[in-house]
């Protein structure tokens, strides 16, 4: 195919929608380097509309299928936790160049790898390893919103945002509700994400409404949403970073006990508190979260602030010049060997 990109992701109900958001966000940076680019995702209905609402090109092709080469660009960036060895010696023996995010099962084999992260701590044995909060990736909507609006200031009642992804496979939007119901002096923002399956019970409280709670459904731009908080529950993932961006402090709850180590080292950073793996969360936890910034404006103040400052926001933009780079290395090659 052409010399191009092309994101080959998956996201849904079990997955969540963070793979996919990163590399939309990496995507839109491309357009302005006038790069074409198209993806290969998983058939989810959540997933599909998501890129057709970007107007993004696309291909149901899952990434459980290995033997993807006659459907890529000459770049091929994947997007996934799973192991991808297979994936990568296929592509490179096409002649393909390819580029691992958040990804290090074949990184020895891979051209390159992206690792979002502002404390990755694990092996390297790839020469183009980048990583580091310079690499967040951080959408074009954050970036403009942040520039365009005053930083919100600290208040009662405390704004208090629940976002648990995409997906939410553990429901535990609906724990945080519950535990809310009786904290006075905040007002509360819940966010359904496109590939979320709430419970009867969540959805009968929703349907009865309460002065206290909204509940949003179809969001599209998580910006302004995030922008009108205090402080946000969500779990390990993209949305930290996004929240973090925009100076607004996250309380931690993991889907994952393997999530264990990064909780810690997100709360080395100041940005959050974890309140650890999900099934070990109590009611109480969750309260007591909440008091500890109604009671104290300087731990919202010192929290918000070194959010604010963990990234320029420019991560998005620096994978795409990465690219960039590949592709006219790409070229390079092909006129040089035509040239022998």
């Amino acid at each position: 195919m052409q010399n191009g990109v092309t994101f080959w992701t998956e996201g849904g109900s079990a997955i969540g929608m963070g793979h996919i958001v990163r590399c939309i966000n990496i995507a839109k940076s491309l357009r302005s380097f006038n790069i074409p680019f198209h993806f290969l995702v998983n058939k989810d209905s959540a997933v599909l509309q998501r890129l057709e609402s970007s107007g993004i090109n696309h291909i149901v092709y899952p990434i459980d299928r290995t033997n993807g080469a006659k459907l890529t660009n000459d770049i091929v960036v994947i997007d996934t936790k799973k192991d991808v060895s297979k994936h990568v010696s296929l592509l490179k023996k096409a002649g393909k160049t390819v580029i691992l995010i958040d990804n290090t099962t074949a990184q020895a084999e891979a051209d390159g790898v992206v690792m979002p992260s502002a404390f990755y701590n694990g092996p390297v044995e790839n020469e183009n390893f980048n990583t580091g909060s310079q690499y967040l990736i951080i959408g074009e909507n954050f970036r403009r919103h942040k520039k365009a609006n005053n930083h919100l200031r600290y208040s009662l009642p405390l704004k208090v945002l629940v976002t648990m992804g995409g997906a939410d496979p553990n429901n535990i939007t609906e724990d945080v509700v519950n535990a809310l119901k009786g904290v006075a002096d905040i007002d509360v923002t819940v966010v359904l994400g496109p590939a979320m399956k709430p419970s009867t019970k969540l959805r009968n409280f929703i349907d009865r409404g309460s002065v206290k709670f909204e509940f949003l459904t179809g969001v599209t731009d998580m910006a302004p949403v995030i922008a009108s908080s205090h402080i946000a529950f969500t779990a390990v993932g993209t949305t930290v970073y996004e929240l973090a961006y925009m100076g607004i402090p996250s309380v931690l709850i993991s889907n994952y006990e393997q999530d264990a180590s990064d909780l810690k080292e997100l709360e080395k950073l100041g940005i959050s508190l974890s309140l650890g793996f999900h099934k070990e969360v109590k009611k109480e936890d969750i309260i007591a979260s909440v008091e500890r910034f109604k009671q104290s404006r300087f731990l919202w103040e010192s929290m918000s602030h070194r959010a604010q400052n963990l990234t320029d926001g420019n991560g998005a933009i620096r994978i795409a010049s990465l690219l960039e780079s590949m592709i006219m290395d790409s070229s390079a090659n092909q006129i040089h060997a035509v040239n022998i």
